[in-house]
Formats: C-alpha cells, sequence, structure tokens
C-alpha cells in the first residue's frame, strides 16, 4: 500500500516508540517577529526573551502564549522535500509544514518549564481536507489532551477535535498507534515519517 501524505509528506503508519537526549541549552540572539493576534501588530523578540515571557506564566495561559506566537511567527507552506524544522529555522525560512510549527512550540515549552511528560505530537488523518495533520498535544491533569494546532488559535479538547482521525503518538520516550478505538504501544522503526524512520527522527525533535 503506498505511504499517505502526511501534511502533503509519506507517512507510514504501523508503529513506534522513541528515546530522545536533552541537547544542552544555547543561547540565540537571532530575532524573529510575530504578528500578534489581539494588537494586530509586529513584534520582534529573540528565543531567549521569548522563552522568558513564556516561563512567566503558567498553566494554560503559557500554552496560549506560546501557540499564538509560533503561529503567527511564521506561515504555513506545502515543502517537496520533507525537512523538519525546530523553532529557529522555522523563524528564519518564515514558513513550514504543520510538523514544524508543532516541533517549534514542543521546544519552547520544555524551555520554558512545562514538563515534557505532558507534551507529545499527533499524526491524524484531516477528514475536512482530506490529507495529514501533526499537531502537539499537551495532556492534563485528567489524562485528556488539549490540541495546539498551527491552523488555529483556539485549544480545543482532543475530543473536540472530530476532524482529527488519530493515526499514530510519538514522545521522547514511547509511541503509540490508533486502532479499533485506543492507543497502542509501538516500535518506532516500523513508523516512517517523511521518507525516514521514527526511530531517527525522535532523538532529534528538540535538536532540530
Amino acid at each position: 500500500m503506498p505511504a499517505p501524505a502526511f501534511c502533503r509528506h509519506a507517512l507510514l503508519a504501523a508503529s513506534l516508540g522513541l528515546l530522545i537526549p536533552m541537547p544542552s541549552a544555547q543561547a540565540d540572539t537571532t530575532r524573529f517577529t510575530y504578528w500578534d493576534d489581539p494588537s494586530a501588530s509586529a513584534i520582534s523578540l529573540r528565543r531567549d526573551q521569548f522563552v522568558a515571557q513564556a516561563r512567566q506564566r503558567e498553566g494554560l495561559a503559557r500554552l496560549r502564549f506560546v501557540n499564538r506566537v509560533v503561529n503567527n511567527a511564521a506561515r504555513q507552506r506545502f515543502e517537496e522535500e520533507d525537512v523538519w524544522k525546530g523553532f529557529d529555522r522555522l523563524v528564519r525560512d518564515g514558513f513550514g509544514d504543520c510538523e514544524d510549527f508543532a516541533i517549534a512550540k514542543y521546544q519552547i515549552l520544555i524551555e520554558a518549564g512545562t514538563p515534557s511528560a505532558r507534551l507529545d505530537f499527533l499524526a491524524a488523518e484531516d477528514t475536512l481536507t482530506p490529507t495529514y495533520h501533526a499537531v502537539l498535544r499537551y495532556r492534563e491533569d485528567d489524562g485528556s489532551h488539549l490540541i495546539l494546532d498551527n491552523l488555529t488559535p483556539m485549544m480545543l479538547p482532543q475530543r473536540q477535535r472530530t476532524d482529527l482521525t488519530p493515526l499514530v503518538t510519538f514522545d521522547r520516550e514511547r509511541a503509540t498507534y490508533f486502532h479499533d478505538g485506543t492507543f497502542h504501544a509501538v516500535a518506532p522503526a516500523r513508523i516512517e515519517l517523511g521518507g525516514e524512520r521514527l526511530a531517527q527522527r525522535m532523538p532529534h525533535l528538540l535538536d532540530y
């Protein structure tokens, strides 16, 4: 069976798992600009300033802030070559695919103090497009998840995102695939994302 498009890139959903080393913190003085939704004004920040402002916020306030800034710091664009980008490259290029926005938010939230155990990635079939989409999830205390999506400023519970049919989830330590209405643990070497095994992608989620 041919691999479906994942944000218009190849994804073979079969199984996954993962282990990623934490990178050493690096100061970045490059400034980026985002268009702030509430004021419709352009704001320039360095990464360290962005992280500091995110760290001053807690809980949902931090999630909303990071989600809004990253969404407005670059634009969604289809790319022929599936090169995964972290925050620095996303804002430098000014565009990226859905997984690039999710990775950027993941990096900033962890740097700002959000526990990595609260965050993972969801690859899903977007039934409205139809295509395949990637988003960042935040696990709440009750085990439910909020979706941070680059296509909308709204952070809705996953149960309300009926447009997304789950395929796989992954974080730095584990992966699952969705089958028969529930998630099952899976080995990352069995999943291919954008022409590369997920087992090779996972160790670099904080390095892209």
